[in-house]
């Protein structure tokens, strides 16, 4: 048995109060004996007997009752109750953030070695027969074993090897995870801890009052599920990372120059000075590089290197100096090609030089080709009147590009063309039929174009031209332009658009004007590709053809469309490995080596029309290699992957805004094992039983009224 509050244990001290007063009074009784006291000699001996024996009962009702107060007050907890098998059986999920700030070095070891040391102690806790479920937050929102298990030991035994993924958490996607596995549970008292750094990233917004749907509709289910927030403290707040390592270009041609621009940035409130930044490639360290960080600020270096051979390499950035290393490298891979297909279907030919729609476009895409340059262009282009178009034109082609295209004669060829892999870039023009746009080529959404035409946008000559909005850009072909330093997008000036309309989630807006309008969209079809240029890809309509930024862009869109459904330059770690393969290789065994070289076995399978590798979302930064087995010509692929760069700001919430979000939220606080024990034992996981105290009291109470009316009408 233990007492919620055991202190008040020592009030039952007071039943000495009642027991004094007695002995007090006996002893001031005097004798007096007179003549006639032998007459009633025996029936006051009868009489006496029973008065003692009432004096008695009087006297113990009067030392219970404090002692019953102070047992009720203490409130007493039956906690060897907890351990008999069907008593207060609990079904407990474990919601472990598992990102990686929590490998954080700290001086009792990081806040992932903690987190498990503790999580042992709460399954040693709970009542026998309960059963839990660990859900890992890190990243997507996963489940630890496919369903809960009552055999606990089992649980810190699999939290031994568990590797961090990248993060961040996302709270409202973990409790619909925690909610989803409850609903499974076996028993009628549920509970869900949270145990983290709670970093300040993740939770910063529901801490400032933002609402958690998901623990919301929890919280009004019944039985209501107890939920206690466990901070595992981290000191850590000191860090340098690699905040981005962008690529001028996605792919590069044989001795192509390959632009590598770095962002170092300083989470913490020293200064670093000289900080060594090298720079690898294929593993090989080439070159190195010193920059200075100022407290939570950044620096940009830039490195530039060329392969001499076709095939994927990898372009690596490290640097050296503070004590949290998982995010002092990037990982890149470069796809060296010796030429990329693309056909330039021109809507609008020109008998003069640059009066065609896609005369500018064919400079940006090949200039050193046009210019008889010694230099290799990447993007090989062949150009011709789209009323020449013939299907064979089509064959070998990567990427294909209409400019101000009135309609397309052979729709089904181009269909069959994208759907197999192949990319499509459109521009628009004056001479789109934007009735046949949105008939055929759209098609309600299932054609090939991304989205319906509402018609035309423009300006009047009185307004100031639309411009790109300024935003920060996520899509590989155009995040490069986040720096000014590759061009400043919105130099460009607009004054006819095609009014764009998406509607559904499967096409994205990769650029948008500031009138509200998307001036660039691209949906995935089949295996391939479209993006859809609501302006002109000569000066027409903007100035866009006439920026020096135009060449970078209209190269950047073109290399990603042919290379989409092949190796990307990288992604974050717990995302899962998924390469696209042609059907005939459905069915086919491959070999994945991790970046210590641990190699996994891995099955391709048949996706609909293709053949699609896939594995376990992948756990550590660094270059992973496929390879066909059994295949020794075959050419191996490499995949980056980088941790996100969200983790490397370390600071966490203060306890007290922890604290105060449980309280918002209708949950429990802890941040040591000691504290969850007393917040368990409050929320009454063990067999609590005051209530029959003071029922004993109240029976001790109206008993000792009873007896002293008794005792006092006898005299």
């Amino acid at each position: 048995m233990t007492f919620l509050n055991a202190i008040l244990l020592a009030g039952a001290a007071a039943f000495l109060i009642p027991l004094i007063i007695h002995l007090l009074n006996k002893r001031r009784v005097q004798r007096v004996r007179w003549g006639a006291m032998h007459l009633l000699h025996e029936v006051l001996r009868q009489k006496k007997r029973r008065l003692q024996i009432e004096q008695w009962l009087l006297l113990m009702t009067r030392i219970a009752i404090p002692i019953v107060l102070a047992l009720c007050l203490a409130r007493p907890v039956l906690s060897a109750l907890r351990q008999i098998p069907g008593f207060g059986k609990t079904s407990a999920a474990i919601l472990l953030d598992d990102s990686f700030s929590m490998r954080a070095p700290n001086p009792a070891g990081t806040a992932a070695s903690q987190s498990r040391q503790d999580i042992q102690r709460v399954l040693d806790n709970l009542p026998r027969g309960s059963d839990a479920q660990v859900i890992l937050a890190g990243g997507t929102p996963r489940k630890l074993m496919d369903q809960a298990t009552s055999a606990l030991d089992l649980i810190p035994k699999q939290l031994v090897d568990l590797p961090s993924q990248s993060g961040p958490v996302n709270a409202n996607e973990l409790f619909q995870t925690a909610g989803a596995a409850l609903q499974k549970a076996s028993n009628a008292a549920r509970e869900i801890v949270v145990v983290s750094d709670f970093q300040e990233s993740d939770w910063k917004v529901i801490a400032d009052g933002a609402s958690l749907p998901a623990l919301e509709s929890m919280m009004k289910q019944e039985p209501k599920p107890q939920v206690t927030f466990y901070r595992v403290p981290t000191e850590l707040s000191e860090n340098l990372s690699i905040a981005s390592a962008e690529l001028s270009a996605l792919v590069a041609a044989e001795t192509q120059p390959v632009g590598l621009r770095v962002r170092v940035k300083n989470h913490g409130k020293r200064p670093w000075q000289d900080v060594a930044v090298h720079l690898e490639a294929d593993g090989a360290r080439l070159r190195t590089a010193r920059v200075s960080v100022p407290p939570e600020g950044e620096a940009s270096l830039s490195f530039t290197h060329a392969f001499e051979k076709v095939g994927d390499h990898t372009l690596a950035v490290r640097l050296e100096g503070d004590s949290f290393p998982e995010d002092n490298a990037f990982y890149s891979v470069i796809q060296v090609r010796n030429q990329l297909n693309t056909l330039l279907i021109d809507g609008d030919p020109g008998n003069e030089p640059l009066a065609g729609s896609a005369d500018f476009l064919e400079i940006a895409l090949a200039p050193h080709q046009l210019a008889a340059a010694s230099l290799k262009d990447l993007v090989r282009t062949q150009k011709i009147d789209f009323k020449r178009l013939r299907a064979d034109d089509l064959r070998g082609q990567e990427v294909v590009v209409l400019a101000n295209v009135d309609r397309f004669n052979r729709l089904p060829d181009l269909d069959r063309f994208v759907k197999d892999g192949g990319g499509l870039l459109v521009f628009a023009g004056p001479k789109c039929d934007i009735d046949w746009y949105n008939r055929e080529f759209f098609k309600n959404g299932n054609g090939l174009f991304p989205c319906a035409v509402k018609g035309y946008g423009r300006t009047e000559s009185s307004e100031n031209a639309a411009r790109v909005l300024l935003q920060r850009l996520s899509h590989p072909s155009v995040a490069y332009f986040n720096d000014p330093r590759s061009g400043r997008l919105q130099d460009a000036e607009f004054h006819h658009w095609f009014q764009l309309a998406p509607a559904d989630d499967q096409t994205r807006t990769l650029l948008s004007l500031d009138r509200g309008a998307p001036l660039i969209v691209e949906k995935k079809i089949g295996r391939g590709r479209v993006i859809a240029v609501a302006t002109t890809a000569n000066p027409e309509w903007s100035n866009l053809p006439l920026q020096p930024f135009f060449v970078p862009l209209a190269q950047r869109l073109v290399t990603y469309l042919a290379t989409q459904s092949t190796t990307p330059a990288w992604q974050f770690v717990g995302a899962p490995l998924q390469v696209n393969l042609k059907k005939e290789q459905a069915n086919v065994d491959f070999t994945l080596a991790d970046p210590l070289g641990k190699t996994e076995d891995i099955k391709s399978r048949k996706e609909g029309e293709a053949a699609l590798v896939e594995t376990k979302p992948i756990n550590s930064p660094g270059v992973y290699e496929l390879k066909q087995k059994n295949a020794d010509a075959a050419p191996s692929r490499l995949f980056a992957f980088n941790v996100n760069p969200a983790e490397s700001q370390l600071r966490t919430l203060p306890s007290e805004e922890v604290r105060k979000m449980a309280t918002r939220l209708g949950a429990g606080f802890a941040e040591s094992f000691d504290s969850y024990e007393k917040l368990d034992r409050e929320r009454r996981h063990g067999a609590e039983f005051w209530q029959p105290f003071l029922l004993a009291l109240l029976v001790l109470l109206f008993f000792e009224v009873l007896l002293q009316q008794r005792i006092a009408g006898r005299r």
